[in-house]
C-alpha cells in the first residue's frame, strides 16, 4: 500500500535497490555542493497517495550511502514506528531522532517541523541532508517561511528546494478542483515547486502524462518535471538541487489547459542590462509587500507566490552586510512577501552567456503591466 509507514528494517546484507533513471522534462539543475558548515534543507510535499512515503521508505532503508536526515511529519497522529520513543521538547511533542544502518537518521514529529530541526542541528556533523515531508495539505510556501525567518537556524541551513510529488492518476482531477477562495492545494503545491514528480505514470495513459506537464508548466513554468513509477527517483533528484542558488535560464512556453483556473499561471520578463539595485529592491518590496504592480494601484487580486530572478546589478550591498559591489551579478529568490539577494560567484560560471531575466509564479499576474513597469 503506497501510503503505509516505511518499517525500519535490518538493512545488512541487504542489496541496494536499484533505482531507475527518471525521465525529465526541462533543463536539469547543476547538484549544489554541501557546505560543512550550512546543511541545505529540501521540503517534500504532496496528496497523499502522491508516493511521498514510498520515497522515504528508500532512503530510510537502502544502502545508498548518503546521510540523511528526514523528518516525517504526519505519522504522528496515527501507527507511529514501533522504535521511536516520545519526548516533549519546549511543549511541542517530537519523536526521539532514530539511526539507522544505512547512515541516515529519521524522526516524527506532531507539529511543525521547526522544533524537529532545532533539536537536529544538536546532532549536526551526523548528516549532509535534510529531508522535511510536509503533511498532504500543507502550504510549502509557509513551510519555506518557516526555515527562512527562523535566525537561530539561518547559519546552519538553507532551503535548497521544494519536491512536489504528485499522483498521475488523480493530479488531473485534484488540479481541477475548484475553490471560492482561490487556488487549491494540488495547485498551490505545483506552484511553490522547484521539482515536480509525477508518479505512478504506469496507471496513466501518455495523452493523459502529457496533459498533467501541460497544467503543470501552465501554473509553474520554471519547475523541472520528473516522471517515475512506484516512487523511484534518484536521490540526487531530490536532494542538493541547489534550487535556491541558482535561476534556470529555460522556462518552458505555456500552453492554455481547459481543464484548471487560467488565472494562475509564470510570467517571464527579461532584464535590460545592468540594473540599479535600489531601485530593483523598491519594485520587488512594492509587488510582494504592497500587492500591487510598481506605478500602479493595488486591485486586491494578485498574488506573487514565487519570485526567481538573475540579474546584472549596480551599487549592490548584500542584507545584513557592509559590503558594497559596485558591479555584480546578483540572483534573487522569492517566496510569498519573503525574498533574498546574494552574488553569484564569478567562479561558478554562471555570470556569463546566460540571460539576465526575473520569473514571477502567482495568480492573477497581469502580464502587460508588469512588463511596463
Amino acid at each position: 500500500m503506497d501510503e503505509d509507514i516505511p518499517e525500519l528494517v535490518d538493512v545488512a546484507g541487504v542489496a541496494p535497490e536499484v533505482v531507475e533513471p527518471t525521465e525529465s522534462v526541462g533543463e536539469t539543475t547543476n547538484v549544489a555542493e554541501t557546505s560543512d558548515k550550512i546543511v541545505p534543507a529540501t521540503i517534500l510535499t504532496g496528496y497523499l497517495g502522491a508516493g511521498k512515503t514510498t520515497l522515504l521508505n528508500y532512503i530510510l532503508t537502502a544502502n545508498h550511502g548518503k546521510r540523511i536526515a528526514v523528518i516525517m511529519n504526519e505519522f504522528g497522529d496515527s501507527q507511529g514506528i514501533d522504535q521511536s520513543l516520545t519526548s516533549s521538547h519546549n511543549g511541542a511533542t517530537v519523536e526521539e531522532w532514530l539511526d539507522l544502518k544505512n547512515g541516515c537518521m529519521c524522526c516524527t514529529i506532531k507539529d511543525k517541523g521547526l522544533k524537529a530541526i532545532e533539536s537536529l542541528m544538536a546532532r549536526k556533523g551526523k548528516f549532509d541532508y535534510i529531508l522535511l515531508e510536509t503533511t498532504g495539505l500543507a502550504d510549502p510556501g509557509q513551510v519555506a517561511s518557516m526555515l527562512w525567518t527562523n535566525e537561530e537556524l539561518g547559519s546552519e541551513i538553507r532551503l535548497d528546494g521544494v519536491v512536489t510529488m504528485v499522483d498521475a492518476k488523480h493530479i488531473i482531477r485534484q488540479m481541477g478542483e475548484h475553490r471560492e477562495d482561490g487556488m487549491n492545494d494540488a495547485q498551490r503545491q505545483v506552484a511553490f515547486a522547484d521539482r515536480v514528480v509525477v508518479n505512478k505514470t504506469d496507471l496513466a495513459t501518455r495523452e493523459q502524462v502529457l496533459e498533467i506537464d501541460e497544467m503543470i508548466s501552465k501554473i509553474n513554468g520554471a519547475a523541472q518535471i520528473l516522471h517515475t513509477q512506484y516512487g523511484r527517483v534518484a536521490i540526487e533528484d531530490v536532494l542538493g538541487i541547489g534550487a535556491y542558488a541558482n535561476v534556470d535560464p529555460e522556462i518552458r512556453q505555456k500552453s492554455y489547459v481547459h481543464t484548471i483556473d487560467t488565472s494562475i499561471g509564470t510570467v517571464m520578463l527579461s532584464a535590460p542590462g545592468r540594473l540599479r539595485w535600489s531601485l530593483v529592491d523598491e519594485w520587488i518590496q512594492e509587488l510582494l509587500w504592497d500587492g500591487r504592480v510598481p506605478g500602479n494601484e493595488p486591485n486586491g487580486e494578485m498574488q506573487v507566490m514565487r519570485l526567481k530572478a538573475r540579474l546584472a546589478v549596480a551599487g549592490f550591498v548584500p542584507v545584513g552586510s557592509d559590503q558594497h559591489y559596485e558591479r555584480a551579478t546578483i540572483v534573487v529568490q522569492g517566496v510569498c512577501e519573503m525574498y533574498d539577494a546574494f552574488v553569484v560567484p564569478e567562479a561558478t560560471g554562471l555570470t556569463a552567456d546566460v540571460p539576465y531575466k526575473l520569473v514571477l509564479i502567482g495568480r492573477n499576474l497581469p502580464e502587460q503591466l508588469l512588463q511596463k513597469s
